[in-house]
């Protein structure tokens, strides 16, 4: 018993002085100015599924500042963690997005986590954490209730109308939009990738099903959105 506790001690020292060494180096992007959406100005190219094992999945976000944001490494369901590698088109340039869907423990909460090689108008990371509403196919509807950009944070889940255009806010505020709540079932249909991960009869549905979509087919969410937010915020750099 001590044994065991002195290794989960270690563990958790490992973990934390990696968090705090990634920190530390953390590199400095460039300041993101109004209305950005990464998935809105680029198109996909290609994508290469990833096997990654659950040290690899655990220690790349446990050394992410957006991810630690939203949630923490104890917290996530490894065993239904989905990568993909897109190679996607940017101002006609290739651009590599490393997406990450990051379903949780308590079955209620996923996180799409993206990287790009490039920063893509300013982002070079891009987070969401999703609340899943409903189990059942027909009426799954699905909330974001944060997101992050380059590492700052901001609370999603009231979905703000402040602005729809940077014109909305003082001069030297930017408006950011995001999708509050997509058109689940168009989504689905929309990103063929998914079709196990969807059935009702998947035994981990409705969080592999979010999770799955959103890191196949990002684009399938965005240009499926009901309804979308937007607030005000001073200039888009990262937090600490």
């Amino acid at each position: 018993m001590r044994r065991r506790a002195l290794l989960a001690m270690f563990v958790a020292l490992l973990v934390v002085g990696a968090y705090g060494a990634y920190v530390f180096s953390y590199p400095k992007y460039p300041e993101v100015k109004g209305c950005v959406n990464p998935f809105a100005v680029t198109k996909p190219v290609s994508r290469i599924q990833e096997n990654w094992s659950e040290a690899h999945v655990f220690f790349k976000l446990a050394t992410s500042r957006d991810f630690w944001k939203m949630a923490r490494p104890w917290d996530v369901d490894y065993s239904h963690v989905k990568v993909v590698k897109h190679t996607i088109e940017y101002n006609g340039e290739k651009v590599t997005m490393l997406a990450m869907g990051i379903p949780l423990k308590d079955g209620k909460h996923v996180i799409a986590l993206y990287e790009f090689s490039k920063p893509v108008q300013g982002v070079k990371v891009r987070g969401y954490l999703i609340g899943i509403n409903e189990s059942r196919a027909k009426n799954l509807t699905i909330k974001t209730l944060a997101m992050t950009t380059n590492g700052r944070y901001l609370d999603t889940s009231n979905c703000p109308h402040e602005c729809s255009s940077d014109s909305d806010c003082a001069v030297t505020y930017h408006c950011h939009q995001y999708c509050c709540n997509p058109n689940w079932g168009a989504a689905i249909q929309c990103c063929s990738w998914c079709a196990f991960a969807c059935a009702p009869t998947n035994p981990a549905f409705p969080a592999t099903c979010v999770a799955c979509v959103e890191i196949e087919c990002p684009w399938c969410v965005d240009n499926n959105c009901l309804q979308w937010g937007g607030e005000c915020e001073g200039g888009w750099v990262p937090g600490p």
